[in-house]
């Protein structure tokens, strides 16, 4: 009846031992283990399969079929439990595993960022980053809820004791307006000549804190702001909204660059607001890969 104490890989090392040195002495020595205790762990495999798997000989042991059958597949184990040992190593180093980031809309192209997946591609083969889209709120929840390792986002709360992060990039701010409006208006020098003009807002759920600062410059400017021209929840398409003539918005100014047509841009007096995206991760968050990832980013 076969045993049941349950096979140990150190067992099947044993085993393997056995069968390379063609004999339990040899294997012995080779181990640097006494041959009775080997002996008695060949024993306890034999009765936990139920079956002689070697045949003791005057000069050696040789295998049974039983015997080859469990060193066919005992050579898989090994090496799998090898593969295994290096994977968790590489892992526990922050050498191996996925991240999965969050991104502003819009801000995939950040330098630091491309760079530093991949520089942690080049460092660490076995590592993959995942990049989910995203406005700030939605991502500050998902990273609470473990389900981003981390986000790239504006105008997070320093209140906000659940997370922590460090600033990656540092964008001015800069009026976007339809270019009949540039036209009509004339010269245009600080934010409050455009106390005529509506402006497209994005919903405050979305970033709070950057909503709250946008409405107060534009209140102080004399700006009415009880009806927004239109709400959109993400920079594209609130510069969308601008090309088709809907209003004017304050953006960042990287996104001049990828500005459609339509669309002016100026900077001008009264926007004192910098758009500083940061990457954020959990204050509790103890993850090695996650820590390799963000040493790869320059301190700004």
């Amino acid at each position: 009846m076969p045993g049941r104490h349950g096979m140990e890989l150190r067992q099947l090392r044993y085993f393997a031992a056995v069968c390379a040195a063609g004999s339990v002495a040899g294997a012995a020595k080779a181990l640097h283990i006494a041959q009775p205790a080997l002996s008695r762990q060949m024993m306890a495999l034999e009765e936990e399969f139920g079956a002689q798997l070697l045949v003791r000989l005057p000069r050696g042991v040789a295998l049974t079929r039983a015997g080859e059958a469990l060193l066919a597949h005992a050579k898989l184990m090994l090496a799998g439990s090898e593969t295994l040992r290096a994977q968790v190593a590489l892992a526990a180093n922050g050498k191996a595993g996925s991240l999965k980031i969050g991104i502003m809309p819009g801000y995939s192209w950040l330098p630091d960022l491309g760079q530093a997946i991949a520089a942690l591609s080049r460092a660490s083969p076995d590592t993959d980053v995942q990049l989910e889209s995203g406005l700030s709120a939605w991502q500050l929840d998902a990273i609470k809820r473990h389900e981003l390792d981390a986000g790239v986002v504006a105008w997070r709360s320093p209140l906000d004791g659940e997370v922590e992060g460090m600033k990656i990039y540092e964008d001015r701010m800069l009026l976007a307006m339809p270019a009949a409006v540039a036209r009509n208006v004339g010269k245009i020098r600080r934010l409050k000549d455009l106390a005529g003009q509506k402006f497209i807002l994005f919903p405050r759920a979305g970033s709070p804190s950057h909503y709250d600062a946008l409405v107060r410059i534009l209140k102080a400017a004399g700006i009415p702001l009880t009806r927004p021209a239109a709400v959109a929840t993400d920079l594209p398409t609130i510069l969308g909204l601008v090309s088709a003539g809907l209003g004017c918005a304050i953006i960042p100014a990287s996104f001049r660059l990828h500005g459609p047509a339509g669309v002016v841009f100026k900077e001008i007096g009264g926007i004192d607001l910098t758009f500083d995206l940061e990457l954020v991760w959990r204050t509790d968050q103890r993850d090695p890969l996650l820590a390799s990832f963000v040493r790869l980013f320059p301190p700004l």
